[in-house]
């Protein structure tokens, strides 16, 4: 076969692999995600599949269905969550037998191998304390992503520790009938759980256990001394700050955005990512499908410096999955005093009170290129710097915490006379606002060393 023909077949295998890609992702978004109101029958299903699992003892593999199934939001989703959280959760032996079989089940991954080895890696930074614990004074310690919730579990004495301290959950992904965070019902003392979609607050509220809501999230904790704005000119029109996976739909955003087209417009976009699921070849050759790839400039595993430079420049900036956790780079995108557009239905659907007038605003995958233009034709009306600095920054969210547990506290006919210190999230794990900080916790950070179960003996 002549090279040209080669060639010629390969760009053809690619053109077929690439659809039937985007076939099998709009058929499973089509199950996840769209018409939830009609599939009711399919919970009905769901819930003899599980109580078959309970009979057959599998207690794990049935809770596991129901944690998916209430993530799914489909119709009847909701209280089939709510049922069976009740049904392990509300029973001491249930919930210990089913907490012990998800410890037993974690496994490790990549980026969390160290932590089975050396789980005293954990503290300051997974396990971070933002307030000393004395005789007169409970300390307070903030437990950062939900992989370890059971990792806390399995490697510390979480009721020793619960004498000394409040704990606070800071979980990483919408969806919170999950065992990780419900292995929490029924400890000694109250524990704090970060909920940032109403449903989740509704959910845990309904639930009525140790597991306390607070309503902020972990996009309240950006560093917003890493994203200042700068005089840097607007010279990019779109940017996406998304790894390379599936759930952030760059293929459907690429769709989305090709209407502009019909305006006579090529707008400077960049993408910011990192391979998960996917990686930067596949992406091009979305972009290239919808014809789009000439407007494109990407930029992989950058620096956080680095993406506070691009955001500066970018007028718009985009956050286009339809379901994941609580998304940081759309404020620290604000922080920049970048422009926001969120898909509509986002995550449960919720209108969030942060995409506003002064903010940004929500779009459709049929409206998005229209909104884009909107923004483009008006970005420097809004502000929404001045709006998260004084809304939803981490101070904001520190006050938020320090209030209701320090009420809580006083209540209870405990001392509070120290306040919280602030934390920020970084990349991969938490750190300080202020680093002088760090040395006032020396004595915490070696206490908890000590309630590691294998230097207890």
């Amino acid at each position: 076969m002549v090279p040209s023909m080669k060639n010629s077949k390969k760009r053809m295998d690619m053109k077929i692999k690439l659809k039937i890609i985007l076939f099998k992702q709009k058929v499973i978004e089509s199950i996840k995600y769209d018409y939830n109101w009609c599939k009711f029958p399919l919970v009905l299903f769901a819930y003899i599949l599980i109580y078959a699992y309970i009979f057959s003892g599998n207690k794990l593999k049935a809770f596991n269905i129901s944690s998916v199934i209430y993530r799914t939001g489909w119709c009847g989703s909701y209280g089939l969550g709510l049922h069976f959280a009740r049904y392990f959760f509300y029973n001491k032996e249930r919930a210990n037998t089913l907490t012990v079989a998800a410890i037993d089940n974690i496994q490790p991954l990549s980026n969390t191998a160290q932590f089975f080895d050396y789980p005293e890696n954990m503290l300051d930074g997974i396990i971070t304390v933002l307030k000393s614990a004395n005789k007169d004074e409970k300390g307070v310690l903030i437990l950062n992503y939900s992989y370890y919730f059971l990792m806390f579990h399995k490697y510390f004495n979480v009721e020793r520790i619960l004498e000394n301290y409040i704990v606070v959950l800071e979980p990483s992904w919408a969806g919170f009938c999950e065992i990780s965070i419900l292995s929490y019902a029924n400890v000694s003392s109250d524990v704090y759980l970060m909920c940032y979609e109403k449903r989740d607050l509704n959910f845990i509220n309904e639930l009525n256990t140790k597991i306390k809501p607070i309503e902020i999230g972990p996009s309240w904790f950006v560093n917003h001394k890493n994203f200042q704005v700068s005089s840097s000119e607007r010279d990019i029109d779109i940017i996406m700050v998304a790894a390379w996976a599936k759930f952030k739909r760059h293929g459907a955003f690429f769709k989305a955005i090709s209407k502009l087209k019909n305006n006579g417009i090529s707008p400077r976009i960049v993408l910011v990512g990192y391979p998960v699921d996917t990686d930067k070849e596949t992406i091009l050759q979305l972009a290239d499908h919808y014809g789009v790839s000439d407007w494109l400039t990407i930029y992989e595993s950058i620096t956080h410096k680095e993406v506070a430079a691009l955001l500066n420049r970018s007028k718009v900036n985009v956050l286009w999955s339809k379901f994941e956790g609580n998304n940081r780079a759309i404020i620290e995108g604000m922080f920049c005093n970048t422009v926001v557009i969120m898909r509509k239905g986002h995550n449960y659907g919720e209108h969030y009170d942060f995409i506003n007038e002064k903010t940004g605003m929500f779009a459709g995958e049929s409206d998005l290129a229209d909104s884009v233009l909107k923004v483009l034709n008006s970005y420097g009306s809004f502000s929404p710097r001045k709006y998260v600095l004084d809304k939803r920054s981490c101070i904001a969210a520190t006050e938020i915490l320090n209030k209701v547990i320090s009420n809580d506290e006083r209540l209870s006919g405990r001392e509070w006379i120290n306040d919280l210190v602030v934390k920020v999230n970084e990349l991969h794990n938490m750190d300080y606002l202020d680093l002088t900080v760090r040395e006032k916790f020396k004595q915490d950070y070696a206490y908890l060393l000590e309630l590691l179960k294998k230097n207890e003996g």
